[in-house]
């Protein structure tokens, strides 16, 4: 079953929530220090994050989080669009996803959406070993190349890589010509078209 986190301030946002996804393993925390405490101690699938929640705000506790944990789906929730925008938080945080606590219906429908998404890769991780994300982070290990390294030689932040390697997203044919290039492996491969390895572990 799903595992999935609420950290929100205000406990009546956490009850709401929780009556819709009653389907799944729910926990809900007021106390940010208490959650992450909880996510290191055991495994969850989706975090449902309020930005403000106590002397630590969503930005620090993403940071904390990706410490221990890189592959976690998080889902930022704001009731404060004009100082915590969207575009750039989804820029510069480590986050999945975005969304404004204006309307519950449309929270709703977005964790909903949120929860397909998880559901899907976990799945596909499951049901097949061989994926673009499982493909890209061999390469990496292989040449000892990190997120970082790679995303500056894309033009890409760190977190684009790391969504690249969770199967949240898949890059442009430009971005995969890019990557097959620095790694000198064939687009083919990089989408598992071609199952055996290339003789390219001398050159890159």
């Amino acid at each position: 079953m799903l595992k999935i986190m609420i950290v929100d301030d205000d406990i009546g946002i956490i009850e709401v929530i929780k009556t819709y996804l009653k389907d799944y393993d729910v926990t809900g925390f007021t106390s940010s220090r208490e959650a992450l405490n909880a996510l290191e101690k055991d495994k969850y699938d989706f975090l449902i994050l309020d930005y403000y929640v106590d002397d630590l705000n969503g930005s620090e506790v993403v940071k904390k989080i990706r410490e221990f944990d890189k592959n976690i789906y998080i889902l930022l929730l704001t009731g404060y669009a004009d100082s915590v925008p969207g575009m750039s938080s989804l820029r510069d945080m480590d986050i999945q996803s975005y969304v404004e606590k204006t309307e519950m219906s449309e929270v709703i429908i977005h964790i909903q959406s949120a929860i397909k998404s998880v559901i899907f890769v976990k799945e596909r991780l499951k049901n097949d070993n061989h994926t673009f994300a499982t493909r890209l982070r061999e390469l990496r290990k292989r040449f000892n190349v990190s997120q970082e390294e790679l995303g500056n030689y894309l033009g890409v932040g760190r977190t684009t890589i790391a969504n690249y390697e969770r199967d949240f997203n898949l890059p442009s044919v430009e971005v995969l010509e890019k990557i097959g290039k620095y790694f000198g492996v064939s687009i083919d491969y990089l989408l598992c078209h071609t199952v055996k390895y290339p003789d390219l572990w001398n050159s890159r």
